[in-house]
């Protein structure tokens, strides 16, 4: 007998084991299918384990945790290093989506339960469920818990109704958007990406001769020192021979110099040096290289390019720098991180001195930091639990998704947990994001299949469709908003609806829209307010009904 107990538990979890991955496999199976352009995607692992969850498969809800916290943390980590800029340019708009299809969906869930004379728990729970917002549910129950403990259950019960409805809802929603608006998800890809561009103009290269009296014989180190622009000279063409730049090389009457930045600095090189010059600058000898060196030595992460000192010891020209997708000018203050792409020029010999130092280590780009990676995960857990008080002597939590998603963001942006420094391949981003995505569909799904049979039952179609009521009202709330209020870009409003809904398979339908990272940067940017909004209003709700 002792053996038989030792043993059931490993049973228990191999079989949960082998429901989760079957769940997920026939799911992704089925949302493959398209039917006239249209396709469930990872929701349908939802509907899959809904079908299971009637038929009493279960799955520890630890593992549904744990896909959350891992699909959150996935979307903070990638969209943090240009989230807080973004916020802090436009925090007034993501506040007014946010809180518009809250709040509408809260009197919309007022006017359900008056109408259908709901009582409060029941209907606090409905609002819970048509958003999508397990925290909110989960500040209800304890608000219920304190004041009639016998209303736990049915606002479980409400909140089962209203779920499955909200998870098609935006899924469909998401990917019929861009027709509704009459647009191409192509074409909103290709205004997205021009906008980019706007904000981080394109490098470019350009030939200048050399006309200005007062810049004759003085040295590349010595120009630089003036800081008159960002735009980094790279060659020099003197009697007709190309060569590298190096700091100690005069400029002389007549000479051609190759420079590299954004169109506006390049045009202050022309005032200062003198005429932009038509002429090759590729030197045919091939002593002058210009190559590509992924920053891969540990040793050189988090240090400045004046630090490495790729001028002065090597005496070669950073001339780009790519990261995340982003290229920008190189200056002195520039940290360097894992995975950054350089674009270093000058003499052959020198740059690959440089490489040696910078580089040659690219199996590292494969390596998660697992020691900050699990430290945030752990941190953000913890900063769920942290009760934020309210009026009236009530709490509120974050949860582990808003705990888990604050965290990351902080260390996308600041990439690293103290003394040690975050990186995650993209790859492994995206693995973790889609893996906890349907680890959690799958234990949401096989939790509201046991009782969504028994709730139709016992309520009939009336608290399901008031949920959906409740659901298609905040979705028009946000698109209005969005649309007709702020002109946003179809493919970032898909990510920040899903947000409006802390709806994850929202999320993965709308990154399929295009390539881009529109969809998961207007999740990241909404999804804090939402969900905090979801939390607070479920509870003031519960609280004005009960009055």
């Amino acid at each position: 007998m002792e053996g038989t107990r030792r043993l059931a538990p490993s049973l228990g979890m191999t079989t949960a084991i082998i429901y989760l991955f079957s769940i997920i496999a026939v799911g992704m199976l089925i949302g493959a299918i398209r039917i006239r352009g249209i396709a469930l995607g990872s929701a349908a692992v939802f509907f899959v384990a809904l079908l299971a969850g009637h038929f009493q498969i279960t799955l520890p809800s630890e593992l549904t945790e744990l896909g959350l916290a891992l699909f959150v943390y996935s979307v903070g980590l990638q969209t943090g290093p240009r989230f807080f800029s973004i916020f802090k340019a436009r925090g007034t708009a993501f506040l007014s989506v946010g809180l518009a299809s809250t709040i509408a969906g809260a009197v919309m869930a007022l006017l359900m339960a008056y109408l259908l004379k709901m009582p409060a728990h029941v209907a606090a729970g409905m609002y819970c469920g048509a958003g999508t917002c397990t925290p909110a549910l989960a500040g209800v129950l304890d608000a219920v818990q304190r004041g009639n403990p016998t209303g736990v259950a049915p606002a479980s019960v409400g909140y089962a109704s209203a779920y499955p409805f909200s998870v098609l809802a935006v899924v469909l929603t998401v990917q019929w958007l861009p027709r509704i608006l009459g647009t191409t998800a192509r074409d909103a890809a290709a205004r997205y990406l021009a906008e980019q561009a706007s904000r981080n103009p394109p490098l470019e290269e350009c030939a200048f001769r050399i006309s200005n009296p007062n810049c004759v014989n003085m040295s590349i180190t010595e120009f630089q020192t003036l800081h008159m622009t960002r735009a980094v000279i790279c060659r020099i063409k003197h009697d007709g021979e190309i060569a590298a730049v190096r700091p100690d090389t005069r400029l002389g009457m007549g000479d051609v110099v190759l420079a590299v930045g954004e169109p506006d600095e390049l045009a202050k090189l022309e005032h200062v040096l003198g005429d932009v010059a038509v002429e090759p600058m590729y030197d045919p000898t091939g002593n002058v290289a210009s190559d590509l060196v992924v920053v891969s030595n540990r040793s050189t992460v988090g240090r400045t390019l004046r630090e490495v000192q790729l001028w002065e010891r090597f005496g070669i020209v950073a001339t780009r720098v790519r990261r995340e997708g982003i290229e920008m000018t190189p200056h002195g203050d520039l940290v360097l991180e894992l995975g950054d792409v350089l674009r270093l020029v000058g003499a052959r010999r020198d740059v690959m001195a440089a490489a040696d130092v910078l580089g040659r280590q690219e199996r590292r780009l494969d390596e998660t930091s697992f020691i900050p990676f699990a430290a945030g995960l752990a941190i953000g857990a913890a900063v769920g639990l942290i009760p934020l008080p309210l009026p009236g002597g009530m709490e509120v939590r974050l949860g582990l998704s808003g705990g888990v998603l604050l965290v990351a963001l902080i260390l996308g942006r600041l990439g690293q947990v103290g003394p040690m420094r975050l990186y995650v391949p993209n790859a492994a981003k995206h693995f973790a994001r889609e893996l906890g995505l349907v680890m959690f569909l799958a234990g949401a799904g096989t939790g509201a299949g046991r009782a969504l049979i028994p709730v139709l039952r016992e309520t009939g179609p009336a608290l399901p469709l008031a949920g959906a009521a409740v659901t298609l009202t905040m979705i028009a709330a946000a698109s209005l908003t969005m649309f007709a209020m702020l002109r946003w870009n179809v493919l970032y409003a898909a990510g920040a609806l899903s947000a409006c809904m802390t709806n994850p398979p929202g999320l993965a339908a709308a990154t399929q829209l295009s390539d881009t990272d529109a969809a998961a940067l207007g999740f990241a940017s909404v999804y804090p307010v939402a969900l905090l909004g979801k939390i607070v209003m479920a509870t003031i709700l519960y609280v004005l009904l009960c009055m």
